[in-house]
């Protein structure tokens, strides 16, 4: 996705010029409200919200900039049918001094999904409340969602008071660190975590299963800046079967961005996964598949490289044993998806695709690659038309099995496609993580120690 008119969203953590960072809001503002007049709500956001997004933690939004904006934003989010946004943005943009406005604000724009300007409300409440834990704690979760461990982190530990006497604090502070690679730290912080009820108790047991999953392949991968597949496993517990090598040395590590899927990629998925499953010792006796055409795709090609039989998804009940295939967990109905949050005995969950700029709802035990957007090989795909132009073709409107029979026939990956896969290191990986666990699955956590460019 190119960026709105208007240029490139600011970068986050970059020192801003004061004339020309005036100048480029006065020129958002005006063309954002211009499109608002015209009636398009929509391009009015997409232009105006980087406006409000944070550039310096050490130089926050000035305070009228600030009510200036949410104002306009206000005006904008109105016209798009958020009512309680608009309300909560209008209220205030009157008075950037309430700490109460601030934070109800910016909890919402958390919720709506609007981070990166929470992030800017959130550190103007905490200038006027130094210190306060429900704010910091909050900032800290806003932070988490734009992958920003790392400022995440940097944050907490300005805070050694309230980190030494807030559980919560505590958590983000050893969860941040590992999600900034900083195992030390992490341990130090895990060590007097303290959970004082079964709630906490669950929250301190996810970092103690990333940290002992950090111990246990220690020795075969490098968890330094560059392990996408080692971090992978240790933040959710789940295999990475390939690493993308497009633009790997130039701030891809292994992600994909926008990628319009193969059959070859997903023949390459299957076939690493029977040999994970073989790893594992793991003989599932059928395949389940979630409801969906994308997923009972998958599942028929599976059923043929594994050669097993497909079960009907169960009306009622969680499907095990056996291996449930699905192309995308981020497409599986959330009824269905809470069948699989624990972990049943005999049971493998496999998705091809997996989305990984911002949080999913469970990680599965094993996933080919990782995205921000992909279209599958029979979705409908951007081509070339005869004449030279870009189109969108139809999607592949044949039988399930006859699309299944393609991906089977699709050769598999080879030559440069393999370039970062380091299939001995992923064979040393899958034997010395194991086969999971019976137990509560990980959340897909957005991002990783990792970085990776992404689309705005």
């Amino acid at each position: 996705m190119s960026p709105p008119p208007g240029g490139a969203p600011p970068r986050e953590g970059a020192e801003p010029d004061a004339a020309a960072d005036a100048d480029a809001y006065a020129t958002r503002r005006a063309d954002a409200l211009a499109r608002l007049a015209d009636g398009d709500a929509d391009a009015a956001f997409a232009d105006f919200r980087w406006a409000l997004w944070e550039r310096d933690a050490a130089a926050p939004l000035a305070p009228d900039r600030l009510a200036d904006g949410l104002g306009v934003l206000a005006r904008i989010v109105v016209a798009m049918g958020q009512r309680e946004l608009a309300e909560l943005c209008a209220r205030a943009s009157t008075d950037v001094q309430d700490p109460d406005l601030l934070y109800e604000l910016g909890y919402e724009l958390i919720e709506v999904g609007l981070p990166a300007i929470a992030i800017t409300v959130l550190r103007r409440c905490l200038e006027v409340v130094p210190g306060s834990e429900q704010v910091v704690a909050e900032l800290v979760v806003a932070l988490e969602r734009r992958l920003r461990y790392r400022d995440a982190a940097a944050l907490l530990a300005g805070y050694p008071d309230l980190t030494a006497s807030s559980f919560t604090c505590r958590y983000h502070q050893a969860f941040a660190a590992l999600m900034s690679g900083d195992l030390a730290t992490a341990r130090a912080v895990a060590a007097r975590l303290g959970p004082a009820d079964d709630d906490q108790g669950f929250m301190a047991a996810r970092v103690g299963a990333m940290l002992a999953r950090a111990d246990r392949v220690a020795a075969v991968t490098s968890l330094d800046g560059r392990d996408l597949r080692g971090w992978h496993l240790v933040i959710t517990g789940g295999v990475l079967l390939h690493r993308s090598p497009h633009g790997f040395d130039d701030g891809m590590t292994g992600r994909y961005a926008w990628l319009q899927d193969s059959a070859a990629l997903v023949h390459t998925g299957l076939r690493r996964l029977r040999e994970v499953l073989a790893a594992w010792r793991v003989a599932p006796p059928c395949i389940y598949a979630p409801p969906g055409r994308d997923h009972e795709i998958v599942a028929a090609a599976a059923a043929a490289v594994l050669d097993l039989p497909v079960a009907p998804w169960p009306a009622v009940g969680v499907p095990a044993p056996g291996l449930v295939v699905a192309y995308d967990l981020a497409d599986v109905p959330w009824r269905d998806l809470e069948r699989l949050i624990d972990r049943r005995p005999g049971q493998v969950l496999f998705a091809h695709a997996s989305r990984w700029v911002e949080d999913g709802a469970i990680a599965p035990d094993v996933t080919t690659l990782l995205h921000q957007s992909v279209v599958p090989p029979w979705g409908a795909q951007l081509v070339v038309g005869p004449d030279g132009e870009p189109r969108r073709a139809e999607a592949d409107p044949r039988p399930v099995e006859a699309i299944a029979a393609d991906v089977i026939a699709a050769a598999p990956l080879a030559g440069d496609d393999l370039a970062a896969d380091d299939l001995a290191g992923l064979a040393a990986l899958v034997a010395a993580a194991g086969a999971p666990d019976v137990g509560r699955r990980e959340r897909l956590w957005g991002g990783s120690p990792v970085p990776s460019n992404r689309f705005e």
